[in-house]
């Protein structure tokens, strides 16, 4: 099972964005685990329309969406499901600033079937993440 790990980066105006992490896998006879993998960052109005989905995979992972703020400084750990939905719409997400399309997007990630998540995941981690991005706003977008 894949961790992932999501992190508050505190920004001005105790204001925060997010940042997601996949976590390597530790190598048999290695002492240490290599560092985690950013694979996205969400902020600003795209992040305040994709808030209860955020809030959503907190819970999922039994914890308090109360405690996301500014102030926080420990990463909450995810399961591999929870963090690969993130993955997607944090890359998603990320360029956009129509508020329907975020909405859209936001709804049609959090709707994927695990397999499918997996699927567009793996499209973006490996090779050409740009025209999987498009495809997959383009499918859901409108």
């Amino acid at each position: 099972m894949q961790e992932f790990q999501l992190r508050v980066v505190p920004t001005d105006n105790n204001n925060f964005a997010l940042e997601l992490y996949q976590c390597a896998y530790k190598k048999a006879g290695e002492k240490k685990r290599p560092a985690a993998k950013r694979v996205g960052r969400l902020k600003g109005n795209a992040l305040v329309m994709a808030r209860h989905a955020v809030y959503d995979v907190l819970k999922a992972n039994q914890y308090d969406p109360k405690t996301l703020s500014h102030k926080r400084s420990s990463p909450y750990v995810l399961d591999e499901e929870s963090g690969v939905n993130l993955a997607l719409l944090f890359q998603a997400l990320q360029p956009l600033s129509k508020t329907e399309r975020i909405a859209n997007i936001t709804s049609g990630v959090m709707a994927m079937s695990n397999e499918e998540a997996h699927y567009w995941f793996a499209k973006i981690s490996n090779g050409k993440r740009s025209p999987a991005l498009k495809a997959m706003r383009v499918l859901l977008g409108d």
